[in-house]
């Protein structure tokens, strides 16, 4: 198992001290030199820089600050970046892989970062022809696929595998994927399918944790996302439950499954609101989650014991079930929600040239015409909220 844990947003309370550090985590998301040089003894400091456009002034000036501090680990150089255009600022694989080679040359031992816009959709997933370790020159990336939702009757944690497979397929290596664990739900997010976020429960956490060390059994690192809380949403940082998940993770030396694992059993959980939450699965880890645990994450910190975002939110009787898949953040391309809000026209699509001819849907082209919203109206929640916002603790 890695011995370093990053979990993003809000990391330092309003003492200074570093939070994340009671959860076992030793890999701080900073963003000035102040907050390096606040790290406590064995943390390291991975510097938020959201720079895509090369070795201009503003990157160098950026990073100065920095080389030489002994408390960085390394650089988040851009989160979820756009290799075509079409949902944000196009970045492309050159000007990563210059920022990332200007590092290497200028702060010996530093590591470069960045999270993976999912192409695809949750069920789909696909990376190809957009970033990997070659034309890039990057350390690590992070995949994120986020299972816990609310439109589906099962948490569908097979979408860690499709992800996977899918950076593996890209040219990404096991060596180089960072696993993005969700630990926030409810808000404002909008999934790929329509719904939103749902705060895992202790016991789908755990299982997500034990899929993703089966997967990826020995990460550089890895990566709750995320501690803090923005866009009304619940995250770690007010979660006593999933805070003591991590612990044990952070701290142990393995995972500790629900009962019967991934590929059996059933695991009872009773929140403090007392519903029952399910967590059951099948040969492949799928599990059914109802009662209380599929809130949409409205309220925060209420739970104890040992599931957490279990409060009854937006349900009154705890008896909407939790999700199956759909489509990732994280931190992917959760569109459905700028799908929604638009007026359902050509204009929400930029087209690109100079990138890589590659839609949301796959289909390989750009395509400006007025269906083009409709083949990647599932891909297009996350594009004013939580990739493009997935670091908006910053300024």
């Amino acid at each position: 198992m890695t011995t370093l844990h990053y979990t993003a947003g809000n990391n330092f309370n309003a003492q200074g001290a570093y939070a994340p550090a009671a959860a076992g985590f030793n890999l701080a998301d900073v963003s000035s030199v102040d907050e390096v040089n606040a790290l406590p003894a064995g943390v390291k400091g991975m510097v938020y820089l959201d720079q895509g456009d090369g070795v201009t002034q503003s990157f160098i000036d950026a990073l100065k600050p920095y080389i030489g501090n002994p408390n960085v680990y390394g650089f988040y150089l851009k989160d979820e970046p756009d290799p075509t255009g079409q949902y944000n600022t196009l970045v492309t694989a050159a000007n990563l892989k210059a920022e990332s080679d200007y590092i290497h040359a200028n702060f010996p031992g530093a590591k470069t970062f960045i999270t993976m816009m999912n192409m695809g959709s949750s069920e789909n997933p696909t990376f190809a022809n957009t970033y990997n370790p070659t034309n890039t020159h990057i350390d690590f990336f992070g995949i994120d696929p986020y299972p816990v939702r609310s439109d589906m009757s099962t948490v569908d944690y097979s979408m860690i595998d499709k992800a996977v497979a899918a950076a593996e397929s890209a040219g990404i290596s096991a060596d180089h994927i960072v696993p993005v664990f969700q630990t926030f739900g409810g808000g404002n997010w909008t999934d790929d399918s329509g719904g939103h976020y749902v705060m895992p429960t202790a016991a789908q956490e755990q299982t997500m944790l034990a899929h993703w060390a089966a997967a990826i059994p020995n990460p550089a690192f890895d990566y709750a996302y995320a501690w803090g809380s923005q866009n009304g949403d619940t995250a770690l940082e007010s979660s006593s439950a999933l805070q003591s998940v991590f612990l044990q993770h952070n701290t142990g030396t393995s995972t500790t499954l629900p009962t019967g694992g991934i590929s059996g059993g059933t695991t009872t959980v009773t929140g403090s609101t007392g519903g029952t939450t399910t967590t059951s699965s099948g040969g492949t880890g799928t599990g059914t989650t109802t009662g209380n645990g599929s809130t949409s994450g409205s309220t925060s910190g209420s739970t104890s014991g040992s599931t957490s975002g279990s409060t009854s939110g937006s349900s009154s009787d705890g008896s909407t079930s939790t999700t199956t898949d759909g489509h990732h953040h994280h931190h992917t391309l959760d569109f459905s929600q700028l799908a929604t809000s638009t007026t359902g026209t050509s204009s929400a699509i930029v087209p690109v040239t100079t990138a890589p001819a590659t839609t949301a849907s796959g289909s390989g082209t750009t395509d400006t015409s007025s269906t083009a919203v409709t083949d990647v109206g599932a891909h297009l929640a996350d594009l004013t909220g939580h990739h493009t916002d997935h670091h908006g603790w910053h300024f």
